[in-house]
């Protein structure tokens, strides 16, 4: 996916939240794919707009290992894990 600002990302929240715009106008205004879109919906929805704003996180060894359990000795979802602890997109989990 590609890299948005965090300019973007609320604009992006707000054409779906406030205008409701959805679906195939989000994705070809922006270039970004279904599934950021709703990945993108969710985490502000879930963690509010302010999750947007932190600072790129460094993770501790004990927090990364929690992750890859829960999906991969707890069989929850990657995407599901992934929203839950806030993380800004499932490819920070996935790799």
């Amino acid at each position: 996916m590609t890299k948005y600002t965090k300019e973007i990302k609320p604009a992006i929240y707000h054409e779906w939240a406030d205008d409701h715009r959805r679906g195939t106008y989000l994705r070809r205004k922006y270039g970004m794919g279904r599934g950021g879109i709703q990945y993108l919906m969710n985490l502000i929805q879930k963690h509010g707009e302010d999750i947007l704003d932190r600072p790129q996180q460094k993770y501790t060894v004990d927090f990364k290992l929690a992750a890859i359990d829960r999906v991969l000795l707890g069989g929850e979802a990657l995407r599901y894990v992934s929203l839950d602890l806030g993380l800004t997109n499932t490819g920070i989990l996935a790799r």
